[in-house]
Parts: C-alpha cells; structure tokens; sequence
C-alpha cells in the first residue's frame, strides 16, 4: 500500500518506522522540506517528499501535524484527492467526520 504521512516528529516519524517495518511505500513530508528528513530516509526506506506530494501520493495520507497547524497546511491540499476525510486529533482524542468545519478538506 502506498502510504502518505504528512508530519515527521513523534507520531509521524513512528508511523514512518512502523510502516515502512511492515512493507508498505511511504513517503514523508514536513513543515521544513524534503532535505531535513535524510535520517529518517535513510533509516527506514521512506521517499521524502513536499507536502503536496504527500497529500496525493499514498492510498492512505495521514496527517500527524498539531491540529492548530492545519491552517498552516496549503490551500486545497486535499481538494480532488479524498472522499472521505477523518480528523482525529491525539492531543484530545476527539474524531469528527470530513463535514466539520476542523476537516482541512473544508477549511478556506
């Protein structure tokens, strides 16, 4: 499975670990670009990647960013590439569904 994670911190660079530890093609993006992430790379097998890229790369993006980030996200980013978008945000383990204002298929 081609697999898209946008954020390379805790969460992020786990699911990196974890997935690529498991077989699938994953690509990687955070806020500092592509070049910052040549440890990560180069421990697990992942393409770093922009975060458009990221967003319309894999079967499956996740975004492992602070919700308070996703207004920082590029407008659009997910426009035309999801039918459904689930936000989980982990700081307060909250789910809403693609239809709610926090959704970043629907913010302006």
């Amino acid at each position: 499975m081609r697999i898209g994670i946008i954020g390379a911190g805790h969460i992020g660079g786990t699911l990196t670990r974890r997935v690529t530890a498991l077989g699938h093609q994953v690509v990687v993006a955070n806020s500092r670009g592509p070049l910052t992430l040549s440890d990560l790379v180069s421990e697990t097998g992942a393409t770093a990647v922009t975060v458009t890229e990221a967003a319309r790369s894999g079967e499956i993006v996740i975004v492992t960013i602070p919700l308070r980030n996703i207004p920082e996200l590029p407008r659009n980013l997910f426009d035309g590439t999801f039918e459904n978008v689930v936000v989980v945000d982990t700081s307060t383990t909250t789910r809403s569904s693609a239809t709610d204002a926090s959704s970043p298929s629907k913010m302006e």
